[in-house]
Formats: C-alpha cells, structure tokens, sequence
C-alpha cells in the first residue's frame, strides 16, 4: 500500500462522484492505486470501521469528504469524518448541491470551506492539494485544463440526472424533519406508518427489506435511535413507538411521501443490475451455465456451507441430464459469491452460530429466471451448455 495516499470518504449512493474525482485525478497523473475509495460494498451498513479502511486512513497525506445529504444519514459515514476530524491530516470538503454552510453539522461543520466540483476554481485547488500532499510530479497545464473541463461536464451531466436526496427548498436547507432521522429510521417509520403498526419485531422489517428489494439499512441502528426518545426495545427485540409519537407522526402531513423519497433512494432491483451485467456481457461462460441451471430447475435458493452439498448433488444431476458433468458443480462456490456480490440474493436462513446456510433470489430475479416462459435467453443458454457439452 502507498505510504502517501489520497482517502476518499463518501458514501455509497454518492459512488458515481466519488468515480469521477478518482477519473480525474488518474487522467492528471495520480496512480489509481494510490487513491483509496471509503464505501467499497457494504462499508456504510453498519457503523464500525472496517480494517482496510483503518489501514487506509493510517497511509493517507490527504483526505477529501464528499459531503450530501446522504452522507449526514450515514452512522458510517459520521464515524468515519470523526476520524478525518481528529487526525492531523488536511481535509477537503467538497458540497453536493443539497450542502451549504448553514447545514454542516457534525465534525465536518462549517469551520471546513467548501469546494464544489462545477467550479473550474475548486476542481485546480484539489489537484494542486493532492499533487502536494502525495508529492507526484505536476503535468502540463493543457492537460490539467483538459481534464478539468471534462471532470465539470461529466459532474453537470450526473446532476441533471440525479435524484434528489431530499426535497431541498429554495432556500437550501434541508427538511427539518429528514435532517432529525437518519435512513434507516426514516425507512423503519415509513414500513410503521405503511402498515400502521406501531410495534415491529427486526424479522418482519428485513423480510420487507427483502421482498421490496431495499438495500443499505441498518434495523439495529434505527431500532437504537428510535428508542432513545420516541419508544422502547422489550426483551424479545421488538421495537414499540409512543403512543403519543406514532399518533404526532400520523398526523403529519406529508410524512409518508417524504419518507417515501428515502426508500425509493435504497431500493434496487436485482433484474436491473443483472440483465445489465448480462448485456454488456460481464458473466464469464461458467456463470451463464450456473443462470442456464436456474432457468432450467427453475431455482430460486441456494446452500451456502454444508448444506451446499445439497445443492451440489441437484446440480450433478442436471449435469448429467446435460452431459456437461463437473463443468458447474466444481465452480459452485464461485458462481454464488458472484450472485451474493453482485446483490442478485440475500441471505434467507442461518446457522445456530449466525452463518448463513441459505441464500433466496430477489423477488424481480426470481421472477424473471424461473417464471419466464419461454425464457428471452433460452438460445444463449443452450449455446453457453454447448460449450460444455462433452461429445460422444
């Protein structure tokens, strides 16, 4: 790892900023290697640092924080610019539309100017920074100006398409209400107000969670904030709001729809990702045959552990049906890692310990790979099985 890197902190929703900054300063002569990105998959669930992002800070001569809304909503994220906050380290603060200074809070407050990357003036301040701070050799200015203008046009380009975080007002600030939760209460109170229900045990919430394919969202963390002022955990885990805060919450105008606008920012259907994945050809042959044996078993759950054994022997029987003995079921720990990275599943059931044993298919998945008949990729699957095939 390079002793004098550059630490992007931002959270996952922002990844595509974070992706053209990382574009930028690769295309002006920072070695990508030399730049760590904080939300890699998963890294903003919960609230713990992981080691490599530990590692990470430890190594870094600059950090630079994209601040937007999500990033306040994030215990990670917080966590993480406490981090930035204590060590000795200069920090850049670059501002999302939805963030002026009059709505920075936290550690990252208002004593951090803010640099925005829509302004030719900021864009050339973060690069000489990162040039000074990680000693790399300047490049010449018509490269720089290059790559400064492309950086603008490309972050205009995302704003006109990106959605909101919140509907912000005129006046810039955030909705009092939003800005007071962070996601993961405000999607907790949205499935309550849905359901009207003011108690919900942790299952019931993921089971939704699942069904309605929504990522990102700590029940844990939502369960603990709620509590602290508007309701109680009893010892079996559910979670109860006031009678007095479910009825103010009830009440409110509007409160569904701008609980709505979190959920739609954390929902993510599997079918999108995959039939991308699949168009711009990114599975490699043995992960085409793994969609081929779910099309034609019409599977929807997967073993993970011992009861992958299972899995495998249902698998070695359609192989032989197929005559493409061993070609899938000697890969099946790789084809499912690839289903579980890529968010194709979740996992549906555990071990006594906490491992998971079982993944499911998302709902938009299943429904696309085992009830779609006949299948849009039937003549590719059988060419990706004749790959296979071992001749008589």
């Amino acid at each position: 790892m390079y002793k004098r890197q550059v630490f992007i902190s931002h959270r996952s929703t922002d990844k595509e900023v974070a992706e053209m900054l990382l574009d930028f300063l690769a295309g002006t002569g920072i070695p990508k290697e030399q730049i760590f990105c904080s939300s890699l998959p998963g890294n903003d669930i919960g609230s713990r640092i992981s080691a490599e992002v530990k590692d990470a800070l430890k190594n870094s001569a600059l950090n630079i924080a994209i601040l937007s809304h999500d990033y306040y909503q994030s215990a990670y994220c917080l966590n993480e610019a406490g981090i930035l906050w204590y060590v000795d380290i200069p920090v850049i603060a670059i501002a999302m539309p939805e963030i002026t200074e009059s709505n920075m809070r936290g550690f990252l407050n208002s004593e951090y100017k803010l640099r925005r990357l829509d302004s030719e003036t900021d864009i050339s301040y973060i690069y000489d920074a990162v040039c000074k701070e990680t000693a790399s050799e300047q490049k010449s200015v018509s490269i720089i100006t290059r790559e400064n203008e492309k950086l603008r046009r490309r972050y205009e380009a995302y704003l006109e398409t990106r959605k909101s975080a919140v509907n912000v007002p005129a006046s810039g600030k955030i909705d009092s209400f939003a800005e007071e939760l962070t996601d993961d209460e405000q999607i907790v109170l949205y499935y309550m107000l849905k359901k009207q229900v003011r108690r919900v045990s942790k299952s019931h919430i993921s089971e939704w969670l699942n069904e309605s394919e929504i990522h990102n969202v700590n029940v844990d963390n939502a369960f603990d904030f709620l509590s602290d002022s508007n309701g109680e955990i009893s010892s079996d885990g559910t979670f109860s709001l006031s009678v007095d805060t479910f009825r103010k919450y009830a009440r409110k105008r509007d409160m569904l729809g701008t609980l709505k606008e979190c959920v739609k920012r954390h929902t993510s259907l599997a079918i999108d990702k995959f039939k991308k994945l699949w168009h711009n050809n990114n599975l490699d042959n043995t992960e085409k045959l793994f969609v081929a044996y779910i099309v034609d078993e019409r599977v929807a759950k997967f073993g993970d552990r011992w009861e992958a054994e299972k899995q495998v022997q249902n698998i070695m029987k359609w192989e032989n049906k197929c005559n493409i003995p061993g070609s899938l079921s000697n890969n099946y720990d790789r084809c499912i890692e690839f289903f579980v990275q890529n968010n194709f599943v979740y996992a549906s059931s555990w071990t006594s310990y906490g491992n998971v044993r079982e993944y499911t298919l998302y709902p938009s998945l299943k429904e696309f790979l085992c009830n779609n008949y006949p299948h849009p990729y039937d003549e590719e699957l059988e060419s990706v099985k004749g790959l296979f095939e071992i001749p008589f």
